[in-house]
């Protein structure tokens, strides 16, 4: 297999006419939150790309300050070219990256949103010698194509025959990320010269040879984002990605999830980062906690309702993060590590209020103590056991997490049922464990670590 490249070109000149009216640079209209070039950016960074390429025209002096305070801001390793001659043409932009890169290289349209996954499986692909390979996708009823506006492709065994947006007969959508060898721009400077501007021209010239590949990448998320209808379709169908999650329990598929959803599409207006979202949750965790350690009701069932909410906030980070395209290792561990501190309280809450509000005495502290080793311990297995579910490729029945204990903790509150609430967790978490530890126990050592 070639090596993967480490380089990237975004094209970003071009005017977006149709979005002119927003007040922006097309390339520095926010879409959720974030500019659209940064996007790119991130998405390229996720995928594995060190080094990257800014191509940019109209209005280039405001989106070259963007770029240039954004590398500086995140550690890229940023270049942009202003390219005058913009009105002629994204192949005409293209070709202004030449001097900027060497070797095989990766393209995108600023405009276009990928996910870092289909740009990874670009990478690895065979390129031919001279050539060039496209990402297509061969899903024709694809809901979030823009079939007025949208590139058009006809392949033949994996080869681009004709590409345009005037194409009757077609199989297949440009995507908008390219995999690129050097000899891309001597077709982009015969077509540039025949005063033919487009990339797809380019592209015509090179399928003409035989040097113009594609990968099917249907199913891969992507999409054009050219007017104001194409924003909402690609507000809507990102915040729908964040649905499904395969680690979910019942209580995060069914009530927690559609609920941080619509709390997490504020939240990515605002100036907030993913961390600072883990922490106040945990804040709302610690309120919880001691109204659940009083003795009265009324303040047992708010740190219940309480308990509940800083469940479903608990959600709102990682959501805000893969908005927008934020999410680190530290940032997961970091909240994994604030919620196991906010478990403990919580329990550690019913458990005082069950041991000393004359209900139980030494079996409150005994059941307490039994439900936060069995909640510590479900938090442990976890990863491991949800790995073996993917690579099996089996499903949950009932995944029993931190969504289902919370929740039965705000039952137990509601209906007043402190102890019960203890003895029931502490009985269901450590039975989990135990299943989890003999289903696991013939697996090979090169598990993941926890």
């Amino acid at each position: 297999m070639p090596p993967k490249p480490d380089t990237a070109v975004i094209l970003a000149a071009g005017e977006g006419s149709r979005l002119a009216h927003q007040g922006y640079a097309k390339p520095l209209l926010p879409l959720l939150g974030v500019p659209l070039l940064e996007r790119s950016i991130r998405c390229l960074m996720a995928a594995g790309i060190r080094r990257i390429v800014v191509v940019c025209g109209h209005r280039g002096e405001e989106v070259a300050a963007f770029a240039k305070a954004l590398g500086h801001r995140i550690d890229a390793d940023l270049h942009v070219i202003r390219h005058q001659r913009w009105r002629g043409g994204n192949g005409s932009s293209a070709l202004a990256a030449k001097p900027a890169v060497n070797g095989t290289f990766l393209m995108v349209m600023c405009d276009h949103l990928f996910g870092p996954e289909m740009l990874s499986r670009l990478m690895r692909s065979r390129v031919p010698k001279g050539g060039l390979v496209l990402a297509v996708d061969g899903d024709l009823r694809n809901r979030l194509v823009d079939m007025e506006d949208v590139t058009r492709v006809r392949r033949c065994n994996g080869d681009i025959k004709a590409i345009g947006k005037e194409l009757d007969d077609f199989d297949a959508f440009d995507t908008g990320a390219f995999l690129c060898t050097q000899g891309v721009f001597a077709a982009l400077s015969a077509a540039v010269e025949a005063n033919e501007g487009s990339l797809s021209a380019a592209v015509t010239r090179l399928a003409e040879k035989g040097k113009a590949a594609t990968l099917d990448v249907n199913g891969s998320f992507w999409m054009d984002v050219d007017d104001e209808a194409a924003i909402g379709r690609a507000e809507q169908a990102m915040m729908a990605r964040l649905r499904g999650k395969s680690s979910d329990g019942p209580v995060s598929r069914w009530l927690n999830r559609p609920l941080s959803i619509r709390i997490s599409r504020r939240l990515v207006e605002q100036r907030l980062s993913p961390n600072h979202i883990s922490v106040a949750g945990f804040a709302i965790a610690v309120v919880a906690a001691w109204l659940l350690a009083q003795p009265s009701y009324a303040w047992l069932l708010l740190g219940g309702l309480l308990a509940q909410l800083t469940s479903i906030v608990d959600g709102c980070d990682g959501e805000v993060a893969r908005l927008k395209l934020l999410g680190t290792a530290y940032g997961a561990w970091f909240d994994a590590v604030l919620d196991r501190y906010a478990d403990a309280m919580l329990l550690f809450g019913l458990t005082w209020h069950a041991a000393y509000a004359d209900l139980a005495g030494g079996v409150g502290w005994f059941s307490g103590a039994a439900a936060i080793m069995g909640a510590f311990g479900n938090s442990y297995t976890a990863p491991r056991y949800d790995d073996w579910m993917r690579r099996t490729g089996k499903t949950h029945r009932f995944r029993m997490g931190r969504d289902v204990r919370i929740f039965l903790l705000m039952l137990g509150a509601l209906f007043d049922q402190a102890l019960g609430l203890l003895i029931l967790i502490a009985v269901i978490t450590n039975l989990e464990n135990m299943r989890r530890l003999w289903l696991l126990r013939n697996e090979p050592g090169d598990m993941p670590p926890v």
